[in-house]
């Protein structure tokens, strides 16, 4: 993956994380609320 890749998918993931909206159109689910809640149950 050459340097050109790998800032376009850092932009990417950029703008999954600030908008859900967006994420949710392109089919990502944010985990990490689903992650927290799992290991407060343990």
């Amino acid at each position: 993956m050459n340097a050109a890749e790998r800032m376009k998918r850092i932009r990417l993931i950029e703008k999954i994380d600030k908008n859900p909206e967006f994420s949710g159109r392109i089919g990502v689910k944010n985990t990490s609320a689903f992650l927290a809640k799992a290991e407060k149950r343990k």
